[in-house]
């Protein structure tokens, strides 16, 4: 059985979430969830939350935009679940179905016991949706150069980096890695090594992005959950793998053309979608893409975007 589940993020005005718990004998009763329900058939994504939070919450949605989707297999059934933040809303949330409800810091839902399906968003929800990836270091002039560049975008306000080691020397850019990892520390940014498990561990980076060759020879999560692990996908065999490997962020592209991958076959929105639709963790689109983008991307089942065209300090 296959069904589409539409949810709702609200925050009061302390940034808290609203959570529901799961009735007995429910499927998954006792867990906390995003407060929501099944898609009727022919109804959008944004009247069936209105009307799903209405009979749940007796609160009236005046708008909400999407904010990212995934899909998650139970043993019973197979749950296409699509997050929308709420914008604008009136009346005061009230159990009308008898199910507990209560307000949540995003730091306390990772302990509770929530739906397979759900955990994954709660990461996303801390991250800026803008992962930038830095450009080759060897590019610039002198490691004093780049980070320079990694400095004015995190100065702009980015809060999601990663680091390549590119042509540098593994010496070089362990040296480099420590000193960009300050000034990420500084700003209060996350950042990911790429492919470099090892160094990202010693260098204290917030976690590893692999590539779509270390992602095929993965074979158990190789960092733990208090870390974010990342991964290139170019198709639903790569998306799939990261699933099961417990990962928490795929990418996938190029959506767009680029002057970066001038001849390379694009994926475009709606190839996007399609993957979108089929991916058991949120995703992050990249390829020709630029901040602007973020909200077409997040209409097409997206997270954010990802890349380093287009994202100038």
């Amino acid at each position: 059985m296959s069904l589409v589940v539409v949810a709702g993020v609200i925050r009061d005005p302390q940034g808290r979430l609203l959570l529901a718990q799961r009735p007995q004998g429910k499927h998954l009763a006792g867990t906390w969830e995003f407060p929501g329900g099944k898609l009727e058939s022919g109804e959008s994504p944004m009247s069936g939350m209105a009307r799903e939070l209405d009979e749940e919450l007796g609160i009236r949605v005046h708008a909400s935009r999407p904010l990212l989707s995934l899909t998650h297999a139970y043993p019973e059934k197979t749950v296409r679940l699509l997050l929308r933040e709420v914008c604008d809303w009136d009346g005061e949330p009230h159990s009308r179905e008898g199910q507990p409800i209560a307000w949540f810091a995003l730091e306390q839902m990772h302990d509770l016991a929530m739906p397979a399906a759900d955990r994954p968003m709660l990461k996303a929800l801390g991250l800026d949706p803008r992962y930038l990836i830095a450009p080759d270091p060897a590019r610039f002039p002198t490691p004093a150069d780049f980070l320079a560049d990694w400095e004015a975008c995190l100065a702009t306000g980015y809060r999601w980096l990663q680091l390549g080691a590119g042509a540098l020397d593994r010496n070089a850019f362990r040296e480099l890695a420590t000193a960009c990892g300050d000034l990420a520390r500084r700003y209060g940014a996350r950042w990911l090594i790429s492919d470099d498990v090892q160094l990202a561990v010693d260098a204290g980076a917030d976690g590893v992005h692999l590539s779509t060759k270390a992602l095929i020879r993965c074979r158990v999560r190789p960092l733990p959950e208090s870390k974010l692990v990342c991964a290139s996908c170019r198709d639903i065999d790569d998306l799939q793998l990261a699933g099961r490997l417990g990962l928490d962020f795929v990418t996938v592209g190029p959506v767009l053309r680029s002057a970066a991958q001038p001849g390379a076959q694009t994926l475009g929105w709606d190839g996007l979608a399609e993957l979108c639709a089929k991916s058991p963790l949120p995703v992050l689109a990249q390829g020709g893409l630029s901040p602007p983008d973020l909200e077409r991307a997040r209409e097409h089942g997206a997270f954010g975007i990802a890349g380093s065209d287009g994202f100038p300090p």
